[in-house]
């Protein structure tokens, strides 16, 4: 493996190591935390709340046709 491949991927191991330590992001400071919790309120409202980190779930019916009578 190319030496600075290795020190890329061995960075984002300790990355992801160390925010799942932290419980969440890494050298976030405040005021980031602050505008993203506003951020996340103000999507919540405008979308009605529920989960903004999963894919919403669609569901489709099946069109209902008329039947038209010949004559």
């Amino acid at each position: 493996m190319d030496p600075v491949q290795r020190l890329f991927l061995d960075s984002i191991r300790e990355y992801s190591t160390n925010s799942q330590a932290a419980g969440g992001l890494v050298d976030a400071d405040s005021q980031y935390q602050k505008v993203l919790e506003e951020e996340t309120a103000k999507l919540r409202r405008l979308y009605g709340g529920g989960d903004l980190t999963s894919f919403p779930n669609f569901k489709f019916r099946e069109p209902q046709w008329d039947e038209v009578s010949q004559k």
